[in-house]
């Protein structure tokens, strides 16, 4: 009786039919970050980043309408004036990072003073990891590092998205 190795038997990783394909998408969502190009960056993203940015964005505004300036008398608070306008609900949010409007600038443009786009496109090495029917990975290693970032992308209506939130979001 004759054993064979899983990984003698199993085609690499790199090797597998949807690598440009994941690469692809990952290297878009970058390039459409360094480029600003907000209604090409939430498409890209998985579902669960898309639902979470949107919960998270509403929360936010929703907490910034609610806060009160410091007590003092203006015409808020004479019964002529206007209401104060309510916080979008998610819908309205969502809806906001489709078009990639004030809402989504705002948000991007906030992400990305604290993340370079550059550092994945440009000083990263770029590896498939693993690579499942729906999930896989992407190594990114900054040059210098010793541990690569494991970018999760996962096949979502018939197309590859990126794990934002999964991967960089803390647990």
């Amino acid at each position: 009786m004759m054993f064979r190795s899983l990984s003698a038997s199993a085609a690499a990783p790199e090797d597998h039919p949807a690598v440009p394909a994941i690469l692809a998408r990952a290297e878009s969502l970058f390039q459409s970050m360094k480029n600003r190009d907000y209604p090409a960056i939430f498409p890209a993203l998985s579902a669960k980043s898309r639902e979470t940015i949107v919960a998270e964005t509403a929360s936010a505004l929703a907490a910034a309408a609610n806060q009160t300036p410091p007590a003092k008398a203006t015409a808020a608070d004479t019964p002529s004036a206007p209401a104060k306008a309510s916080p979008p609900d998610l819908e309205a949010v969502r809806r906001e990072f489709i078009a990639g409007g004030p809402i989504a600038r705002d948000y991007w443009d906030a992400f990305l003073r604290r993340f370079d786009p550059d550092i994945a496109l440009e000083h990263s090495r770029w590896e498939i990891g693993s690579v499942g029917k729906d999930r896989a990975e992407v190594l990114l290693t900054h040059h210098g590092a010793d541990h690569p970032a494991r970018l999760k992308m996962f096949l979502e209506d018939g197309g590859w998205k990126v794990g934002l939130v999964e991967t960089f979001w803390s647990r």
